[in-house]
């Protein structure tokens, strides 16, 4: 009996023990308090301290002309926020700080004449979860020097899209996802 006994008691103790655990924690995390924040879903973590710009989803073709070249824009919440408005820049600035910082890969900052911007501001209807925003830029992609040869030809250029702030709610920007160095690749016809 006492053989037994000394079997069955550790078959007792440890679901005992166990389920002892499953008791509310009082610390634990949950995300009541998380805000909704602005990014960048195809950007890098920290673009402007990465060793290469990132490559353009798509190829622009030259034949085409005018190309509208997006950029999406996303509000990470845990629910639907609404329409978010989220205003974006070209930074020049950043972008020509990480071409002095990596003088070797031979990059140059997309022509102003190049490319148009129709407005700063992107909407994105019902914000959050799956829902973004198009930011459009215009690159003219068929742009020739006076000779007639692309003015894409044998050049490596970046165009630096950033979000610059969220206008119609007090959320943040994320910090490592607000910046993308496209490096714009052209199909020649």
């Amino acid at each position: 009996m006492k053989k037994l006994l000394i079997r069955i008691i550790p078959f007792i103790l440890i679901p005992a023990v166990l389920t002892s655990c499953l008791k509310k924690f009082e610390l634990a995390e949950d995300f009541s308090s998380t805000q909704p924040i602005a990014d960048l879903p195809k950007a890098p973590a920290n673009a402007l301290n990465a060793t290469a710009p990132t490559n353009s989803w798509f190829i622009l073709d030259s034949a085409q002309g005018t190309v509208d070249y997006s950029t999406a824009v996303h509000i990470s919440a845990k629910d639907h926020v609404g329409d978010v408005t989220v205003r974006m820049k070209i930074d020049r600035a950043a972008g020509q700080k990480w071409i002095d910082a990596h003088p070797s890969g031979g990059y140059e900052l997309l022509p102003e004449d190049l490319y148009t911007v129709p407005t700063l501001d992107v909407v994105i209807p019902n914000a959050g979860v799956f829902s973004v925003g198009d930011f459009i830029v215009k690159v003219k992609a068929n742009a020739n020097n006076g000779a007639g040869v692309s003015r894409f030809k044998n050049k490596k250029y970046i165009l630096p899209v950033s979000i610059d702030n969220v206008v119609s709610h007090n959320f943040t920007v994320a910090e490592n996802f607000r910046n993308v160095l496209w490096n714009m690749r052209v199909k020649l016809k």
